[in-house]
């Protein structure tokens, strides 16, 4: 009888109170931890999306990325190189989505038309030899010729532009898991084609586009 008057104040169990608390904090906590990686990665969304373009951090991550790729062309002597990014282009009467990619980034050298006017908003399931290459457990940027390819829409979409080669490497996200976008890099005539250094040509845009999807992804704000 004592014992339950000792553990009661104005007839509330205040032992059984305590651990009631407990097991609720215990519970909100515990909620709290599963959903803070969500929380946290919808906080960086709204982060990136709040950026105006004008924003000085997004002006240096775009003039960034197109010093990359004109350092990139310069050292490889290419006519051209670039950066596509994979998006989401709508759906189809089924509800699936339809995958597009873009052309974002663009270094051209003097005398070599640009091509961003002419890769925009592309649907990705009439370049599934592109996709081939991206997907290449071996795509190592060597510089492959125009010609070898089969005959697709993505060899006449390259003959369109002049491309004799070209090199190009898969953009991985944070996790190098997921493909999410790609580097190129184009030669429009044999006089630059021909003093391709393939082994070091091959490095350079490795690393070239590890310098891209660092800057994609750490201020990605595109």
């Amino acid at each position: 009888m004592s014992e339950n008057v000792d553990n009661q104040f104005w007839d509330v169990d205040i032992f059984g109170s305590w651990i009631e608390v407990g097991m609720v904090g215990v519970v909100v906590f515990g909620g709290m931890m599963i959903a803070l990686p969500t929380l946290l990665t919808f906080w960086k969304k709204r982060q990136k999306l709040s950026v105006w373009p004008c924003d000085i951090g997004y002006r240096k991550v775009h003039s960034r990325i197109h010093e990359f790729l004109t350092e990139l062309r310069v050292k490889s002597h290419g006519s051209r190189s670039w950066v596509l990014q994979f998006h989401n282009g709508g759906n189809f009467l089924d509800g699936t989505s339809i995958k597009r990619f873009s052309l974002t980034h663009e270094s051209c050298a003097v005398g070599c038309s640009e091509t961003v006017s002419s890769r925009q908003n592309l649907q990705a399931s009439t370049f599934v030899e592109l996709l081939d290459i991206l997907t290449e457990e071996d795509c190592d940027g060597s510089a492959r010729l125009t010609s070898d390819l089969p005959d697709c829409h993505l060899k006449r979409h390259l003959e369109a532009n002049h491309t004799l080669l070209y090199s190009i490497v898969p953009l991985k996200d944070a996790r190098q898991l997921l493909t999410i976008g790609a580097l190129c890099v184009e030669w429009c005539d044999w006089d630059s084609a021909d003093v391709i250094d393939d082994e070091l040509h091959s490095l350079h845009i490795k690393m070239y586009a590890k310098y891209v999807s660092g800057q994609l992804l750490d201020g990605g704000r595109g």
